[in-house]
């Protein structure tokens, strides 16, 4: 009885440790800015191909789906420009490199 008392601390400690250490909320206003953004990305992505395969599988016209899901993105990339400058670590600079070359690549995909 004891070890599973035991093995359950162990495992709720494990938890805890796991989701505030590999999830941790990004510590400056801008990183958090940061993170909406590839929120953002990741939604109009996501978007971006719910549109795609409706239009595929059942031949509806899901052209308004795709010009949003492209306009978000376009906007996007305009308020990456604004924060990039703003951005203080080198870590959060990365990100956002990574950020706007996922975006061309998104534009260059469905332009």
């Amino acid at each position: 009885m004891k070890k599973m008392l035991l093995l359950a601390l162990v495992v709720a400690g494990g938890l805890v440790g796991y989701s505030y250490f590999l999830n941790a909320p990004p510590a400056s206003a801008d990183e958090r800015a940061l993170s909406e953004l590839e929120h953002q990305f990741g939604a109009a992505s996501q978007s971006m191909m719910q549109a795609s395969r409706s239009t595929g599988a059942s031949g509806l016209d899901a052209t308004a789906d795709v010009e949003a899901a492209r306009l978000k993105v376009r906007r996007l990339e305009s308020d990456l420009q604004q924060l990039k400058p703003r951005l203080t670590s080198d870590a959060s600079r990365q990100r956002a490199d990574r950020l706007a070359e996922k975006i061309r690549a998104f534009r260059a995909a469905t332009d």
